[in-house]
């Protein structure tokens, strides 16, 4: 009983002091901004389609989320191994789902940025069974030599579309999973993103409650285009609305119900990194697993001052599960000053299976198949560039003034 009260004892006392550090913390008005200019979603509720969800035919759902922000001190990051995840995370019992592992190793990162973040839009569908939605975005920024700041949102979605009745067989209706077609995957992604990012602004709100600054509180919930913590120069913003583009509208119905799929997955992962440029090689190094050699070129050995690469690949098909395997690469680094180098990156190892019909002719049941023609490839194609800029945009508009129409930058920068 004695150990079980000192345990207590020493949790209470560590929930304490993060408290109280928390509290400190966000009296600094750095903090405060960091925390709007990464996870304040209202510059992509603006824009979002807010009738996404009227069109999609949904049967059930089920969500669960979680929110965290913190600070740790760069000899934590320094022994990232020993960091004791449940007073950083707190209690997790009810989350097994949320990938630990992954968050440890973002904590190490962080040593080597001045700013940080990971993003992940994760959709998968499966007719014989049902789809998933997961979204998570881990951001961190050093505000001073010693501390470094976080904050990460995670959500998970697990869905059923309605069923396709086919024909009554007796007592029953014979029923069918529903396929899917590109515009589908368009609604159901932008619905879920526009879920997640509600429930980010509502606990950011209450994150904010606890801070005194009044200026802070009152930027909240406004389009901070222009206003991102970093305050990177027009130059540079202008680079990237090069490089990434607007936020791609969705195909029209009459050209995606020409194709339909059975199962279909795109995992987007996204990175947006600042950091002093004698460190480049060694950050390019560290995410060397998740790009090609080309990329990893492009980010390490760029000699002008802006460097871009855009690749898209049908890397395998699968036979006997009639399975297309493709990979597509987005990479990105700009030369703010003689002291900073913007790197971001967009990976995705994306599949489809073709829906294979069957139709009835004078000779029975015959299967009709798809095939991946040139109207197909365009589909395919015009897809995954949507759902790229539907991510970036998603999670990074402050860094997109330019396709805004907005002007409000500033040539100043926040980190020296």
């Amino acid at each position: 009983m004695r150990v079980f009260i000192c345990i207590l004892t020493l949790f209470y006392i560590s929930s304490t002091k993060r408290t109280a550090s928390l509290d400190k913390l966000f009296k600094n008005v750095n903090f405060a901004r960091f925390l709007i200019s990464e996870f304040d979603y209202t510059g992509y509720l603006n824009q979002a389609d807010q009738t996404s969800g009227k069109f999609v035919p949904f049967q059930d759902a089920s969500n669960d989320t979680y929110f965290r922000v913190g600070m740790l001190h760069k000899s934590q990051l320094e022994n990232y191994t020993k960091i004791r995840m449940e007073e950083q995370l707190g209690q997790l019992k009810n989350k097994p789902w949320l990938p630990v592992h992954t968050i440890r190793e973002e904590f190490a990162n962080c040593l080597n940025f001045k700013y940080g973040s990971l993003s992940e839009n994760d959709f998968k569908y499966d007719k014989g069974l049902y789809g998933w939605m997961n979204i998570m975005k881990f951001s961190c920024a050093a505000i001073n030599d010693d501390i470094f700041v976080f904050a990460m949102a995670f959500s998970r979605t697990r869905f059923r579309l309605k069923q396709v009745f086919l024909k009554r067989q007796e007592k029953y209706w014979a029923t069918s999973g529903r396929s899917i077609i590109t515009r589908d995957v368009q609604k159901i992604t932008e619905l879920f993103a526009i879920g997640f990012s509600k429930f980010v602004n509502e606990k950011l709100l209450e994150e904010l409650k606890r801070n005194s600054n009044e200026e802070i509180q009152e930027n909240f919930g406004k389009d901070t285009l222009g206003q991102h913590y970093l305050k990177l120069t027009k130059e540079t913003l202008d680079e990237m609305a090069v490089a990434f583009g607007s936020l791609k509208n969705h195909t029209s119905l009459s050209e995606s119900r020409v194709h339909t799929f059975n199962t279909l997955g795109i995992e987007i992962k996204t990175r947006m990194i600042l950091a002093s440029p004698l460190k480049v090689s060694q950050i390019v190094e560290s995410f060397s697993t998740e790009l090609d050699d080309e990329a990893l070129e492009t980010l390490d050995s760029c000699n002008r001052e802006t460097c871009s690469r855009q690749k898209m690949t049908n890397e395998t098909y699968n036979q006997k599960l009639e399975t297309h395997n493709y990979s597509k690469e987005n990479a990105f680094v700009h030369k703010v000053n003689s002291r900073m180098t913007l790197l971001s990156f967009q990976t995705s190892r994306p599949y489809f299976q073709f829906e294979t019909m069957n139709r009835r002719t004078s000779h029975g049941i015959t299967k009709i198949k798809q095939n991946l023609d040139v109207e197909a490839t365009k589909l395919w194609d015009d897809l995954l560039d949507q759902q790229f800029s539907l991510v970036m945009h998603t999670h990074y508009r402050p860094f997109f003034p330019a396709l805004s129409g907005k002007t409000n930058f500033s040539a100043t920068q926040s980190f020296s």
